[in-house]
């Protein structure tokens, strides 16, 4: 189901979330999409993603919430 980035944040805080069939406002930003795939673990949302990687829309991996201590983020 799609669902706009604001419930996304709210419905999934401190969860990495794994979107398909993304939608992005006219500067690139990521403004909605389909929660797949969602867990406290990214290695989990990682390994299972790769069901998905068969689709043809576009696909999003990121974690909602304040960065884990311990936790590197390259971008």
């Amino acid at each position: 189901m799609y669902k706009l980035m604001a419930n996304i944040n709210k419905e999934f805080d401190g969860q990495w979330i794994f979107m398909i069939n993304c939608q992005k406002d006219d500067n690139g930003k990521i403004i909605g999409g389909e929660v797949v795939l969602n867990s406290e673990s990214r290695d989990k949302v990682i390994r299972e993603m790769a069901q998905y990687m068969h689709e043809d829309s576009e696909t999003y991996i990121r974690y909602i919430g304040d960065i884990p201590e311990g936790i590197s983020v390259i971008l």
